[in-house]
């Protein structure tokens, strides 16, 4: 494999960081900020711009970011607070409860775990959960996700559902059915299954996390259900997951608070 690096995206790089330190910049600035000369400049602007991760003031010739770059970094944010805030909190609260919990994030029409205490839960039954999709109509986390999310994304999300040929999202086109599912979800506070087609062994009870009005993703609490019932689940798991969602949130919120101060 050629390991030479390619020098003309190493220059897109260091024009992108310079325009991020400056917020907004003319292509001489950049040009003088990066050390990449001004045609240079020029050329990886223009390629940006047609790529929608630029804006270009018509005023005063000026260049700035767009909401697009923000794709760029997306990954790397919720590996970052699903491994370095979530995990540690769940698994504190796995020692409490003894029921695995789990992390997740919407991924196209499933919530996908990103992480567990499976591995460490004295009562679970489960293993092998990372990279496990969940329908979002027929599990906790999918529907904690879908009853709070903003109102366009949930519309959104449910037109596909509803033209969706996937079996587990066959609930979807009862759309009455699933407006009262939502609604319910909404009134509790809480996403809610007690078996189910995929997972009837066990229940599970998730909360919606959010950075600022920003919706993350879902955190869970999963119980064995020939065991408790779903209302016993609730009476055990809902307070202490509350008290971890409310602890991982403000730990986002003091992150943020350190990266703009």
């Amino acid at each position: 494999m050629d390991s030479k690096p390619i020098r003309s995206f190493a220059r897109g790089l260091a024009v992108l960081e310079a325009l991020n330190r400056h917020g907004s910049a003319t292509a001489l600035t950049l040009a003088r900020e990066s050390g990449v000369p001004r045609a240079t400049v020029y050329r990886l602007l223009q390629t940006l711009l047609e790529g929608g991760y630029l804006g270009r003031s018509t005023a005063d010739d000026r260049f700035h970011l767009r909401l697009k770059v923000r794709s760029l970094s997306e990954g790397f944010e919720d590996e970052q607070w699903i491994l370095t805030i979530a995990a540690p909190v769940l698994e504190e609260l796995t020692t409490r409860l003894g029921w695995p919990c789990d992390v997740s994030t919407l991924a196209g029409l499933k919530m996908v775990i990103h992480e567990t205490t499976h591995r460490i839960a004295p009562l679970s039954i489960d293993r092998n959960m990372v990279g496990q999709e969940l329908p979002i109509l027929g599990s906790a986390s999918g529907l904690a996700y879908i009853a709070f999310a903003p109102k366009e994304e949930r519309e959104t999300l449910l037109a596909l559902l509803a033209r969706s040929s996937d079996p587990h999202d066959a609930l979807a086109h009862d759309a009455a059915q699933v407006l009262r599912l939502i609604e319910a979800t909404r009134r509790r506070g809480y996403g809610l299954r007690q078996g189910g087609q995929i997972w009837p062994h066990t229940g599970s009870l998730a909360l919606p996390v959010r950075a600022g009005r920003r919706l993350l993703g879902c955190i869970n609490a999963v119980w064995m259900a020939r065991v408790i019932s779903a209302k016993e689940g609730v009476s055990r798991c809902l307070e202490p997951l509350r008290e971890a969602r409310q602890l991982i949130e403000q730990r986002l919120a003091d992150a943020q608070r350190q990266i703009i101060p």
